[in-house]
């Protein structure tokens, strides 16, 4: 190779090293089960009309946003309120398992309607459906006069619901974020492509 005036194989293949493109930064795992979706197309821009810029934007923001889209967070709200009353109340049998669905498949609506911000919409849904859970749990405790009333027994209650209510909160707003991120997978012109070149196959 010398002879014929080519570099050693080692040089060329350092050649080619330096010449390879840089290899871009590794997506994290929430990246890889949730790739980017585009945004909705034919949607604008959900902040149009806020004009507040004070420290509390995200706050201010979200309850604005909660008012243009009642359906999302009320409505759904109230949805998966009357489907987890059912899930508890026929908890063993077939009632309780689609109910459990229902109610599950509402904190997804709740995202899905409200394209503006998924996330929000789901974690208001669960709150807003819980607390109207946890009103009928206290109001038949009441109106139960075999129902425990001792102090250790109200404290637990209490406890149970909070941490409950903690928790349904968080899968709200996760299903909401579900929800969102789905639609826009769906209406992303890329994943419709893909997927009709997989029909032609």
């Amino acid at each position: 190779m010398l002879a014929q005036g080519r570099p050693p194989d080692d040089e060329e293949e350092d050649g080619d090293a330096a010449a390879a493109p840089p290899r871009g930064p590794t997506p994290s795992l929430f990246q890889r089960i949730f790739p980017p979706a585009a945004p909705l197309p034919g949607k604008a821009d959900p902040m149009i009309g806020f004009t507040y810029t004070g420290r509390m934007r995200l706050l201010v923001s979200s309850l604005w946003l909660i008012g243009r889209n009642p359906l999302a967070g009320i409505g759904m709200g109230v949805l998966w309120a009357l489907a987890y009353v059912l899930t508890v109340q026929y908890s063993p049998g077939i009632i309780g398992t689609i109910s459990s669905f229902v109610s599950f498949g509402a904190l997804v609506a709740a995202g899905w309607i409200g394209w503006q911000r998924p996330w929000l919409y789901g974690l208001v849904a669960a709150i807003i459906g819980y607390l109207a859970y946890s009103g009928f749990v206290v109001y038949i405790l009441l109106t139960d006069p075999a129902a425990p009333t001792g102090a250790a027994d109200r404290s637990q209650l209490v406890l149970y619901l909070l941490t409950n209510g903690v928790l349904q909160a968080a899968i709200g707003a996760l299903a909401g974020f579900y929800g969102g991120y789905l639609r826009r997978r769906i209406a992303d012109p890329a994943t419709r492509q893909a997927a009709a070149a997989r029909r032609r196959r």
